[in-house]
């Protein structure tokens, strides 16, 4: 009786022992969490994924692009197309800026350069010609460059020699101001076209170069033009936003009026 008393001491002695040990083990507490395979294939489906919206944008325009070359006028096949839009309106119809809209394509151009580089800006072609000959007139570089400044833009004034430095400027991610003599530049008036001059305004004239096209054995480059008055195709886009200007009548005139661009960088990482 006392043998079967002290195995059973001894088996009830080693059960506990098993116990305390086993509470010892590597255990879930409050301060640790796991995941199984299904939690962790559900947050990687749910994790934010890096968005590159302008590249979308640029996408999708060179898609339109593509199925309009011809009826737009510029010939049959894209070769290139490099682009820097955005995913979010930044085209400005100087016809809607105040008292002095047949002068503000210089205000109306460095309000969209303000608002390419930064969506949130305050910066106004109303604004901008409040601050500067407020009493209306023609702008020159010295207002374009103050008005950057107001508005916090970085820029920087180089000098265009020929369309290859300004196509290295849309290269490297940028857009400029160009300050130019639109008689060089012919005038189309085919309704659909998007080429070239389609206004009767042939003297000096500030716009914003955002792109070019190699189509077929022609340069052209994409400008937004705020001297549009309204004006729109069929499909009510406007005529100054997207326009196709030749390169060599272009370049011709910038460099026989004001032969600098002001460059304006993108601050997208």
């Amino acid at each position: 009786m006392k043998k079967k008393n002290i195995r059973f001491s001894l088996m009830l002695t080693l059960i506990i022992l098993i116990t305390l040990l086993s509470g010892c083990s590597a255990t879930p507490s409050e301060n640790i969490t796991t995941t199984d395979s299904t939690d962790i294939q559900t947050i990687e489906s749910e994790a934010p994924t890096e968005t590159t919206t302008e590249e979308d944008a640029n996408v999708l325009h060179l898609e339109t692009l593509n199925s309009s070359v011809s009826s737009w006028g510029l010939g049959h096949t894209i070769i290139s197309y490099v682009g820097n839009n955005r995913d979010y309106e930044w085209y400005i119809d100087q016809a809607h800026t105040g008292l002095h809209s047949d002068a503000n394509c210089g205000p109306s151009s460095v309000a969209m350069a303000a608002l390419w580089a930064d969506k949130n800006t305050n910066a106004s072609p109303e604004a901008a010609r409040k601050a500067y000959r407020s009493s209306g007139g023609w702008w020159y570089s010295d207002d374009i460059n103050n008005a950057l400044d107001m508005f916090n833009v970085d820029y920087e004034v180089i000098e265009l020699k020929d369309l290859y430095d300004l196509r290295a400027i849309i290269d490297s991610g940028a857009i400029v101001i160009v300050n130019n003599s639109m008689g060089y530049i012919p005038k189309d008036d085919v309704a659909s076209h998007h080429v070239n001059r389609f206004y009767d305004f042939d003297s000096g004239h500030y716009f914003i170069v955002k792109g070019y096209l190699l189509v077929d054995d022609q340069t052209y480059f994409e400008v937004y033009d705020p001297n549009n008055w309204d004006e729109v195709y069929e499909d009510g886009t406007q005529k100054g936003k997207d326009r196709y200007y030749e390169a060599t009548v272009l370049m011709d005139s910038i460099t026989n009026w004001y032969p600098y661009g002001v460059v304006i960088k993108s601050t997208k990482e």
